[in-house]
This record gives structure tokens, C-alpha cells and sequence, in this order.
């Protein structure tokens, strides 16, 4: 049940985000990652927990340096959110080396 509901409200969260960065900031850039973000954590892509710490880190620092606390805490929520065990087993870490169904590997520096 919990699962379902993380697929769920993430996701949804990255949506309602973009829209109202739009609205208010008129942030398209901001809105269109949002959307990428949720569309690759609702297809469980196996790369959206990666793009889903480099889009909220890169929203939080914004809201820090730009004193947006509303913000900066939404990106913070969206981070823990995705370290609560649900989380962990819809969007698996990158492991260097594991390969993947198609082949794909991450490679190790």
C-alpha cells in the first residue's frame, strides 16, 4: 500500500511543482524537468532515482541561495521521500557494474 501510494504522490508532486513554478515564476525550464522527472519516476525508468537527486539538489540549492524556503523544503521532503524503504524498492540504486535487462551498464570510474 505504501509503495503505491509513493508511485502516486511523487510524481504528482514534480507535476503540481512545475506548474506552479510556471505560474508564479514562469520558470519553463524548471516546469519542463519536473515533468520529465515525474513521467521517468511513474514509468519506473531505471534511471529516475538519479534524476530525481539531480533535479531536487539542483531545487534546493536555488531555493537556498534565492531564500525560497517553501521551495528548498519541498526539495528536501522529495529527497527523504526517497529514502523511505517503499521508495527504495520501486527506483533501485545504480550499483557500478550490475548489469541491467538490456545490457546497459554503469561504468566505474
Amino acid at each position: 500500500m505504501a509503495a503505491r501510494i509513493v508511485v502516486l504522490l511523487l510524481p504528482l508532486a514534480c507535476l503540481v511543482f512545475g506548474a506552479v513554478a510556471v505560474a508564479v515564476r514562469g520558470a519553463w525550464l524548471s516546469a519542463a524537468a519536473a515533468t520529465l522527472v515525474a513521467w521517468l519516476l511513474w514509468r519506473r525508468h531505471r534511471r529516475a532515482r538519479f534524476a530525481a537527486y539531480v533535479y531536487f539538489t539542483a531545487v534546493a540549492v536555488r531555493g537556498a541561495l534565492t531564500a525560497r524556503w517553501p521551495t528548498l523544503a519541498f526539495a528536501i521532503g522529495a529527497v527523504l521521500v526517497l529514502q523511505a524503504p517503499p521508495a527504495l524498492l520501486l527506483w533501485p540504486r545504480l550499483t557500478p557494474g550490475v548489469r541491467r535487462k538490456r545490457g546497459d551498464r554503469m561504468r566505474r570510474s
